[in-house]
């Protein structure tokens, strides 16, 4: 094998380590340092670098990098590749609200997955167009298309992805007022995420939990663990999210009775969410801090704060949180 083989192999394996690890920047600081050109050259090392800009909340770099990916997999005849590089491109297109473009994406990545057997992939894909579904108020699709990437995750021994389907289906359980389910999900996808060794999902899954808990009247319990998902997000230097992270402890703040500090933490990831260009967590976070401030009783600025929430999810296509935003104005 000659040295530059040896090279280019240990890149990538260096490169895979440090995303599968969740050490976002520490990856862009390894790939930084190489020529951009190369990294431009390998398919896998765009990649990379568009999925660690993309966690860290740099979407334009992301949607570049990952963009770069596409062409060169497709270049090269990688099917696998390219439907991976789709279902990022997609993931990119939803957090900026971009929700037509997002389904066509994950649309074309469960087919290209699909022809290439790429088990891993096609439970990405599937997953995402759950939360699509679920985010258009389309519940039992949601769950269907949950329990197509679960059967592909499992076939691929993916654990993390497992924790991921679990912790979503949550979240549909918990919108459609299911709330024991909802805990059950949640706990599923807490053990798995313990059970793959993930720290990125681990905390992801102890918020969604931690989210239930307080819905269910267990405020205090549903902070601890939102403090819990914080303290490792933050660790991991992992903006994108740690700003969920805040609007549920936020959430569990409020039911406390510390509408004070809940206002704040909701204030702080609008401006956040907005700063990044997230539309999805900058509507959610604003619904939240409407509903804040209407039980509080400063009515004129809930109808303000829920006016802008309405119009993003609008924008979104979610057509259950506008009826629910209707209902409140």
């Amino acid at each position: 094998m000659s040295a530059d083989l040896r090279g280019s192999l240990a890149q990538l394996a260096e490169a895979r380590r440090l995303l599968e690890a969740g050490r976002n920047q520490a990856l862009l600081d390894f790939l930084g340092s190489r020529p951009p050109a190369t990294v431009a050259a390998s398919a896998t090392l765009a990649l990379a670098l568009g999925i660690a800009h993309a966690r860290l909340g740099r979407y334009q770099e992301g949607r570049r990098w990952a963009g770069t990916a596409l062409e060169r997999a497709r270049a090269g005849g990688d099917a696998a590749q390219s439907a991976h590089a789709l279902n990022i491109l997609g993931l990119i297109a939803l957090e900026r609200g971009e929700v037509d473009d997002a389904a066509l994406a994950f649309s074309q990545a469960v087919e290209g997955a699909r022809r290439a057997d790429d088990h891993a992939t096609l439970g990405r894909a599937s997953n995402n167009l759950g939360v699509l579904a679920n985010m258009r108020g389309e519940h039992d699709l949601a769950l269907s298309w949950y329990g197509l990437a679960l059967a592909a995750y499992e076939r691929a021994g993916f654990r993390r992805g497992v924790a991921d389907v679990h912790h979503n289906t949550a979240i549909t359980r918990r919108d459609q007022g299911s709330l024991a389910d909802a805990l059950e999900s949640a706990g599923r996808a807490v053990d798995e995420a313990e059970r793959a060794g993930d720290a990125t999902v681990m905390g992801q899954t102890l918020a969604g939990r931690a989210e239930v808990r307080t819905a269910m009247g267990d405020a205090a319990l549903g902070r601890r663990e939102a403090e819990r998902a914080l303290a490792i997000h933050r660790e991991l230097q992992d903006p994108v999210r740690e700003a969920e992270d805040l609007r549920i402890l936020a959430g569990a703040w409020a039911a406390l009775g510390e509408a004070r500090e809940a206002e704040r933490l909701l204030r702080e990831v609008v401006h956040q969410a907005e700063s990044q260009g997230r539309l999805l967590l900058a509507a959610t976070a604003a619904r939240d801090l409407a509903r804040l401030l209407a039980g509080s009783g400063r009515r004129d600025e809930a109808r303000d704060v829920a006016r802008t929430a309405r119009d993003r999810f609008a924008a979104l296509g979610s057509r259950a949180e506008v009826r629910k935003l209707e209902e409140m104005l």
